[in-house]
């Protein structure tokens, strides 16, 4: 092997010699041959020992006869420090006694004086081979403990078994799972935790992918030793030697039980739900179905009442006494007011049961409709609209323009006795959602309260003084649930309303 072969040498190398002569002739010749040697010289043992402790050297070249310190005391010394080091011994002397005493102290090889330089640097090159081959056996090691350290730790169970499916090795995390000790399951086929409660073309597909080299992965309930039943996460795949034939089988497995039991819960949960939620579609319907009866049979009773208690204040006027005319004029208010209430009554039903048209709507084109329709119902009013550009939506312009109707009619209802009202319609951002909104400058109202105006029919004390049937902002909720979104108010006393919406 010349010295091209070795390019930079990745070891270091001590060599002791007390002839300065033949230190230097050596010494160039080791350098010459190996160019990227890292070289440590030394002219008696105890300097050599002494450059071994700081410097480490995998190799140590030494002559055995020098002052100070032989070689032999240097290589007893250095073996005590790494038992590793390989210790060539370069001598002209060749007794018995000397040669007994290396092989005791462990010398590695031995070459005489004067020295072949090719029987030195196959012996180097013999002793470097033998290193590398060491350090790729340790760093083997070192990855097999750490391996081994990983699956006896590991949070999973580990089985592994040999091709015929006897178990060989369970790592701790088995005997947590099932119960089984090591020494319990060691030789035993792995069919002792079914629980035979899974259905068994389950094990014929584990079984025929296995068999054919490819991994199985799926769920499979299994028996521990005390007879309680559990669930597992399994993996199972081969493992093939170099001949390409499967030697083992490895199995990984979690325990899944307290997740199966919440799957189970929550399905149950969910199948009460969805019975529940049935019924309360059943008995909307129903509701809808009944609201709708009763407002539209109610509409024609109160058609005759009105009508004919028009026709006789309007024919027999005269002959009535202030009393009962009074009496036939409320009962014809009374029944507008009733007609009123059951043509609400019908168009929130309608709103139920009416076909979402979704198309992009422009609210703010919407707005401004609105606003300039309030404003033809009483020019005289100091109104200030603050109305924001397309704020466009996906949605039915229809039911968004009652919305705007009813949120904006609102506002203008609420700051009639404000000298200079301000109604604004906007957009902004609220939890990373574009956010609609009708603020105004009224009296407001107790905030405790915000939830109470949604419900159909029901008015604030704040407004009682207000007309109206109490079912605009019961529509405009339902409005902006079917659009999958949601509604909500923020309100004071004496500080004015803002009502906010998002749109599904």
């Amino acid at each position: 092997m010349d010295a091209g072969e070795h390019g930079d040498m990745d070891i270091s190398l001590l060599y002791v010699e007390d002839e300065a002569d033949v230190r230097e002739l050596v010494s160039g010749m080791l350098m010459k041959k190996y160019p990227g040697l890292r070289l440590f010289v030394a002219g008696d043992g105890g300097s050599g020992l002494e450059l071994f402790r700081e410097k480490r050297p995998e190799i140590v070249v030494t002559d055995i006869r020098m002052p100070i310190m032989d070689g032999l005391r240097m290589a007893s010394a250095i073996r005590l420090l790494n038992p590793d080091t390989f210790i060539i011994a370069v001598t002209a002397h060749s007794d018995a006694d000397q040669l007994v005493n290396a092989i005791e102290i462990g010398f590695n090889h031995y070459v005489l004086k004067p020295v072949d330089y090719r029987k030195l640097f196959a012996t180097i090159d013999k002793c470097r081979a033998l290193h590398a081959m060491n350090r790729r056996v340790k760093a083997q090691e070192e990855h097999i403990r750490r391996l081994s350290r990983v699956v006896a730790e590991s949070p999973s169970s580990v089985v592994i078994t040999d091709a015929k499916g006897n178990i060989t090795y369970v790592n701790p995390r088995f005997t947590t799972l099932t119960g089984y000790t090591e020494e319990e399951v060691i030789g035993r086929y792995p069919r002792f935790l079914k629980s035979h409660d899974m259905p068994g073309e389950v094990y014929e597909e584990l079984c025929a992918n296995v068999k054919a080299g490819m991994e199985w992965r799926g769920e499979l309930l299994n028996r521990h030793k005390s007879g309680d039943l559990y669930w597992e996460s399994v993996s199972i795949f081969p493992l093939c030697g170099e001949s390409g034939e499967i030697d083992n089988f490895v199995a990984v497995a979690e325990d899944i039980s307290q997740r199966k039991k919440a799957e189970a819960a929550i399905n149950s949960l969910n199948g009460e739900l969805t019975a529940r939620a049935a019924d309360l579609e059943v008995a909307n319907r129903e509701l809808e179905a009944f609201n709708y009866t009763v407002a539209h049979d109610l509409h024609s009773p109160l058609l005759w009442i009105g009508g004919y208690s028009r026709a006789i204040l309007k024919h027999n006027s005269d002959r009535l006494d202030e009393r009962y005319r009074g009496y036939l004029e409320e009962i014809s208010v009374g029944v507008l007011r009733m007609e009123q209430v059951i043509t609400a009554l019908l168009n929130f039903s309608r709103l139920s049961r009416d076909t979402l048209q979704r198309q992009v709507v422009d609210l703010g084109e919407l707005a401004r409709t609105v606003a300039a329709d309030l404003i033809k119902t009483d020019p005289e009013r100091q109104v200030t609209f603050r109305i924001a550009e397309e704020v466009t939506v996906n949605g039915d312009r229809n039911l968004l323009f009652v919305v705007l109707q009813n949120l904006l009619g609102n506002a203008w209802k609420y700051t009639g006795k404000q000298q200079l009202a301000v109604i604004e319609f906007g957009v902004m951002e609220h939890t990373g959602c574009a956010t609609c909104f009708v603020r105004d400058n009224g009296p407001g109202f107790d905030q405790t309260a915000a939830e109470k105006i949604f419900a159909p029919f029901h008015r604030l004390p704040e407004c009682s003084e207000s007309t109206g049937l109490g079912i605009g902002l019961a529509t405009v909720r339902r409005i902006i649930q079917r659009h999958g979104g949601a509604i909500w108010a923020e309100a004071a006393p004496g500080a004015g309303a803002t009502f906010y919406f998002i749109l599904g």
